[in-house]
Parts: structure tokens; sequence; C-alpha cells
């Protein structure tokens, strides 16, 4: 009686109308239920990638810009690239995604291809996770800390600083050197937790038989493997390999041609330039002088419907648009020109020769590669402006999760403010095999109900999918959740 109390008082009330106005990413907070399965070291690099205190001025942690709500990617649709800790400070690259970064191989010079292949970063300037993981702390463009001491020393002053030496050994935080190597290393280990690598998207439930593609999927995964239409398979494998899910990159390096970005140019100046893989392999023994400008790491796919916006300068903000590019760079004169020319792949991409319906065809089966597929049914809002979420875990510390069917409607006085008041609130007993993979959840002790996946029908019958995040708060007294999120996928 005490949880369903408490639940009512948080939920039951008005909600302010979903996707009319943007509104930027507030705090993100993983599911208790998905925390509690993460391993000692797991956990603790988890309270460490959230945890911003560990910025100069604080306020900013990894989540910041790689947030769960968004595949772990940059959740500012309207920004190329993140901004820094300190205000005025900017990165130079678009944030790529987190998730399944612990499948990318340590940077190598592949002798028998000519190619460098994996490492961490867009421009593979760090060789593995641990690598990585070290860097944005001390980036002035990013968290801004002076040196490592001044990182260690937050810890040491952390809730989590116990959970430290329970992990690592009593005197783990002593040395500087070696506590930030403990830093990287739980980082890292949060980053391999299933958290990051779950290989739940439709695509995947495709293979393993249990779900069938659209007709248009169907026709966009062949139109993606097809070696004389998209031919996207080439960079971007999409089967099995020895019994493991395609991870939809084969960590390559690439020039697309991609044009300049005007947003970064306006604020890191008009002759800017950023050389990706050139610049990391400039000494190096195997690297032909300028051949790798202008390079960049060959993305995974997966996720790629939450993190838009797209290309390593963040100049594409839709998948159709990507997609376009790739079909017609080379003969379409609204296309400018590319950051940099020369050493371009002018044999993969540019004049695709792809209808306009294979081009949409394309974007469908990219969206089937977004993990948190729900086998069951979907939180939707409808023409009628009724929104169903199936199911809502409510959660907290203390308290035992629960699932519950809730729906919302928009009462006759909140017309015009577009407020929702519950209509429904109904405890499920669900069975064993009951497979949600990314339900909606209510924290009872932030007051955050994060949506990861809401569907809209329009009046022409068109469907987008949102990310949706609310806050509790009270309003003339009266108790709602106001939109503190939201982004559309591509």
């Amino acid at each position: 009686m005490h949880i369903r109390l408490l639940i009512r008082r948080s939920i039951i009330g008005c909600i302010t109308v979903l996707f009319t106005t943007h509104v930027f990413a507030g705090d993100s907070k993983l599911s208790t239920e998905h925390v509690r399965k993460l391993s000692i070291e797991q956990s603790l690099g988890h309270k460490i990638f959230f945890d911003t205190n560990l910025s100069n001025p604080v306020g900013q942690s990894c989540a910041s810009c790689h947030d769960p709500k968004t595949a772990f990617s940059e959740p500012d649709l309207d920004s190329p690239v993140s901004s820094g800790a300190e205000i005025g400070k900017i990165g130079t690259i678009n944030t790529p995604t987190a998730m399944y970064a612990a499948f990318i191989p340590a940077f190598h010079f592949n002798s028998e291809e000519g190619l460098f292949i994996g490492g961490q970063f867009l421009d593979g300037r760090e060789s593995t996770l641990e690598a990585q993981a070290k860097q944005p702390f001390l980036n002035p463009d990013e968290m801004n800390n002076p040196d490592k001491a001044n990182v260690i020393e937050k810890i040491r002053n952390a809730t989590y600083a116990d959970d430290f030496k329970l992990v690592f050994g009593q005197d783990a935080l002593d040395d500087i050197d070696a506590a930030y190597n403990h830093v990287a290393a739980a980082v890292a280990s949060f980053e391999r937790s299933v958290i990051f690598n779950p290989f739940t998207s439709k695509y995947d439930y495709y293979l393993a038989g249990m779900v069938e593609l659209s007709e248009q999927e169907e026709r966009g995964l062949h139109l993606f493997e097809a070696e004389d239409k998209g031919n996207c398979a080439a960079c971007h494998p999409s089967q099995p390999l020895d019994e493991k899910p395609p991870l939809f990159t084969d960590f390559t390096y690439d020039n697309l041609g991609v044009p300049a970005n005007q947003k970064i140019l306006e604020i890191k100046g008009a002759d800017f330039v950023d050389m990706g893989l050139g610049k990391t392999v400039k000494d190096h023994p195997n690297a032909e002088a300028g051949a790798n400008n202008g390079k960049f790491k060959v993305s995974t796919l997966r996720n790629s419907a939450k993190t838009a916006p797209y290309m390593h300068n963040g100049v594409f903000t839709s998948l159709k648009e990507v997609v376009d590019f790739y079909n017609t760079r080379d003969v379409d004169p609204r296309w400018a020109e590319p950051e940099i020319a020369a050493g371009m792949n002018t044999e993969e991409l540019g004049d695709l020769k792809l209808s306009d319906q294979e081009v949409d065809d394309i974007v469908a089966f990219l969206r089937t590669l977004s993990d948190g597929y729900e086998l069951d049914e979907w939180a939707t809002i409808d023409q009628r402006n009724i929104i169903n979420l199936p199911y809502v875990r409510i959660e907290g510390q203390n308290v035992v999760s629960r699932i519950y069917s809730v729906q919302m409607e928009k009462t006759a006085a909140a017309q015009a403010s577009s407020q929702y008041q519950v209509t429904r609130l109904k405890e499920l007993s669900l069975t064993d095999n009951f497979q949600q993979s990314d339900m909606p959840y209510y924290s009872l002790d932030t007051g955050i109900l994060e949506i990861p996946a809401i569907r809209k029908t329009h009046e022409n019958g068109k469907q987008s999918t949102y990310v949706a995040q609310f806050k509790k708060a009270f309003i003339n007294e009266q108790l709602i959740f106001e939109l503190s999120y939201y982004k559309e996928w591509q």
C-alpha cells in the first residue's frame, strides 16, 4: 500500500505537452535496476562517469557529452560539438557514441591491407578504452582539470572514495599516477558492461529469428548490402562473424569528402581544419605524407537514429541527409566543397544512382539498428494527444520495483498549456517470459521519468519516435511532470 501511495503522489497529476518546444537535457540517470546488475568495479566506473564534480568548474561529467538518453552521445541536436565545463569552450569534433566502443581493437597498422585500424576517438589518437578515458578530464575544451592530482583529490573527497579503495586497495588513492590509472580502468570497465553493449535492436532480434523486418526494411537491408547499390556493408559489415553480432564498422579510416561545418568555423576561425587521422599518424613510419589527412574512423551504425548530428563535424542533422550525401555528393551542386579534397573516397560513394525510394528504404533499415526495441507494446502519443505507457517501472533505492500501466489525457482546463492528467494507473503482474528491454522508468529518489522511446502518430499517418525525460514539479500547488528533454530519432 505504501508503494502505491508514493506512486500516486508522484505520478497522478498533469504533464507538459510532448514535443512542442525544444529543451535541453537535464540530469541523466540510469535505471536503478540496470545499475544493480553491475559488478563492483563497473559500479565504481558508473559513479565516476556521472560525477559532475570532476570538472573545473564543477558541473560537467562524462555523461554530459555521452548521455544515456541518446545512446551515450551528445544530447544537443543543435550543436555539432560538445560544450566544455568552462563557458565559451567547445570541442572540435562531433562527440561519438560510447556504445560498443569496447569492441574497437587497439590502434594498429595492418601491413597486409596497408590500412590503419582501430583506436579510440574518431581520429584514433588513443589506442584503448583506458587511454581514452584519461583524456577528457584534462582537456581544456572538455572537463578542464589542470592536472591528474586535481582529479584524484576530488575523488578522495567523493562519496565513493571507500568504493574506490574496496576495488583497488586501501592505498589506491595514495599515488597520483597509479590512482589515475585506476580511474581509467573503472570507467573502461563500466563501458564494457551490458549497459553499453546490449545488442537489443530490432535487427538483432531479426537475426535471432524473433521478429520479421517490414517490407521496406527488407528492401533497405538488400540495398545496404548490394555491391551495385548502396554497398554500405563494405565498410559497415551487417552479418554475424564467428557467431558474434555485427558491429556495423570495420574500424578503418576514410575521407568521405564531407563539407566544413560553418557553425564550427564561426567559433574556431575560418581557416580551421581537423586533419583527423593525418594528425595522429603524421610521424608514423607507415604513413605517407598527407595521405591520411581528412580521414576519420568508420563509425558504428548501431543506434545511429539516436545520435544526430552526423559526420566528424556534425554537419548533417538527419540520416536521410547522410544517405543523400553518399548517393549524390559528386553530382548534386547543393553539396558544398569537401573540407579536404585530397585523398577523398571516390570509388565507393558520390554517385550511387539510388532513387528517392531506395534512399528512404536504407534509412528505414538503419532505424532497425537502435537498441531498446520493444518486443511487446510501445509507449505512444496518438492524434488525440492521449499518452499510453503500457509499462512503467517505478523504482527507488529502498523500495521494490514495480511495473504499472499508465494512461494520460489532456485535461479540459489545460488545452492551452497542454497539460496531461493521469486517467489510468494499474499495477501489472508480469510473467517470467515478459521481454521489455528498455521500458520507461520513474525514480522515486530523483523525481525523474525517463521514456527511452515513445511513438507519436501525426495527422498524415507518419510515425515519429522520440526519447523524452520529465521532471517532477509543482505548478500552482499541483503536482506535474515538466518536459526537461526530448529528441527525435532520425
